[in-house]
């Protein structure tokens, strides 16, 4: 069979996700031709390695206007409708799912036999009051009896280059499946919803609410937004996968912290830091930045990080004088202190930005009150985060070294936080507002999407390259700026910086006490994102109406 496949890509950081390479390294023994068309601009390296390695020589460069139909109208004209009508079918894919988890041959075998079908999918979404039953455009195949039809390319020939992608939605991918059955061809879904009970469902769309049914179905592809749009069951999704099927679930986990975020919940299992037995001394030299602003406490702590090994070096800074007279008096060869203007810890270690740069290391900690107005609360929240971070010092230097994509090692969230007995507000607007003062690059809506991780007075081992942004000469935080809102930030900086975290372990739960707060925590933060998702679909469905 001469099958030609038009494979539509899209990537807001213009670069091509390796669960693509994978999936056409799958497809490309089914096709004779593939044609990749890219709605946004990719690296010349990104091109070559398409053609050496796929053989896909056909590219095709085009803005995202008018999205997935526009391009594969694109597609057509560059291949030419005249040269369509020679193959047995055409494919239509893009690249919003992972797969395939199955074979696509003998699926493709079974419909080319059915002289009944003329068009096919993989699944299908139900009618309801706003748009008829359709085949879902992620992955639909024309016959050649289609292809050689006016009306396909009268249809496609008359696709606009709309800017709303809820236009496309409404006069494309709700409406070819009519418009060809209306031509007198007939469809079929591997996967036909329409005989599935959806009482539970909010729209009848099961690439979405129930993946674990498409997997059930051995539909070969999930939808991405199966596992973004659902990141409290996704971890279940991704264990069944690769207990269900041979697909790397490893390029799931990637392009979800690549594309999506760093913190996604089906990611935070694999996060925990490995032990260190042998508890080997760094091989460089490792800055441990402390800022000190209650001589007492530093005095009371001192001996944690003072039997590290000799690699360790220590900056002390504080912006009391008496205070830095005092540790004058106490220190030893292994400081040195600084006497600087900043209160606020974070800006203290800024302030010493060109100093901490040279290491190849560096820790952070600080004597600043992390609990108001409750000194029990506040040194036993500190001790449990000293404890954590020189407990593991060697293994989180370690892991470091060893791993180039690592940037952040941070402590778990203390026993008071998960206790439910100390929050603080997550400043997201204040967090939205840094970021693009920071002019990052990756986008991330803070105010949308539940923030996970916290870095709790700042505690932490990094690379000086992951908080490269806060680092830059050319910026300078606002005096008013709340270090809880840097802290809140960190893993996103480094993520900006494609750097991945760990979390240190700290004081285990008892497993009963610790599901109950974490699951009232999750659902109040996934009934709020629901609500707010629910309202906007309702102002946009009206909105549409009233258009209409």
């Amino acid at each position: 069979m001469e099958r030609i496949l038009l494979y539509v890509h899209f990537n807001k950081y213009k670069r091509v996700s390796n669960h693509v390479f994978y999936q056409l390294e799958q497809l490309k023994p089914l096709f004779s031709k593939i044609l990749f068309i890219s709605n946004s601009h990719i690296e010349e390296a990104t091109k070559k390695k398409l053609q050496d390695e796929f053989g896909i020589s056909n590219l095709l460069e085009r803005d995202n206007q008018g999205y997935d139909f526009a391009a594969w109208r694109d597609g057509m004209s560059a291949v030419g409708f005249e040269e369509l009508k020679n193959y047995d079918s055409l494919t239509l894919m893009n690249d919003t799912c992972f797969g395939p988890l199955w074979d696509l041959e003998p699926i493709y075998k079974r419909f080319e036999a059915d002289t009944q079908v003329d068009f096919w999918g993989m699944t299908n979404f139900r009618k309801t009051k706003y748009f008829e039953e359709h085949l879902q455009s992620y992955f639909v195949t024309f016959k050649q009896q289609i292809l050689r039809a006016i009306s396909f390319q009268e249809f496609w020939t008359k696709v606009k280059d709309f800017t709303d992608v809820q236009d496309v939605i409404d006069h494309y991918e709700t409406k070819f499946t009519q418009y060809f059955t209306g031509a007198g061809f007939t469809y079929q879904a591997l996967f036909d919803t329409r005989l599935e009970e959806v009482a539970d469902l909010i729209h009848p769309d099961f690439t979405y609410y129930k993946p674990f049914t498409i997997l059930e179905k051995k539909v070969p592809f999930l939808k991405v937004k199966a596992i973004s749009g659902n990141s409290f069951s996704a971890r279940y999704l991704l264990e069944e996968i690769k207990e269900r099927t041979s697909y790397p679930v490893s390029l799931i986990s990637e392009h979800i912290f690549e594309y999506i975020g760093p913190d996604v919940p089906c990611l935070l299992q694999d996060k925990q830091l490995s032990k260190d037995d042998k508890n080997d001394s760094p091989e460089k030299p490792v800055a441990l930045h402390i800022h000190v602003t209650d001589f007492q406490i530093f005095d009371q702590f001192k001996e944690k990080w003072e039997v590290l090994p000799l690699q360790y070096q220590f900056v002390v800074t504080t912006a009391d004088e008496e205070i830095f007279a005092q540790l004058l008096e106490i220190i030893s060869d292994r400081y040195q202190v600084l006497l600087g203007e900043e209160e606020n810890s974070m800006q203290a270690m800024l302030e010493q930005s060109d100093l901490l740069q040279k290491f190849a290391f560096v820790g952070h900690i600080s004597t600043v009150i992390l609990v108001d107005g409750v000194p029990q609360l506040d040194n036993a929240m500190r001790r449990e985060l000293m404890d954590m971070m020189f407990e593991n010092a060697n293994a989180s230097i370690k892991a470091l070294e060893q791993d180039a994509e690592l940037g952040l090692v941070i402590p778990d969230h203390p026993s008071l936080v998960r206790y439910g007995l100390f929050e603080q507000e997550v400043y997201r607007k204040e967090m939205a507002a840094i970021w693009q003062e920071l002019h990052c690059q990756k986008t991330f809506d803070f105010e949308q999407y539940p923030v996970f991780t916290r870095v709790y007075g700042g505690f932490l081992w990094f690379k000086p390259s992951a908080l490269i942004r806060l680092f830059q000469n050319d910026y300078q935080l606002s005096a008013q700026t709340e270090p809880q809102v840097l802290e809140n930030l960190l893993v996103y900086l480094a993520w900006e910086q494609d750097y991945d975290f760990k979390i240190m372990s700290g004081t285990p739960l008892p497993s009963v006490l610790d599901l109950q707060r974490e699951t009232e925590r999750l659902n109040q933060q996934k009934g709020q994102l629901a609500h707010k998702s629910l309202a906007k679909k309702v102002r946009r469905y009206l909105s549409n109406l009233f258009k209409s």
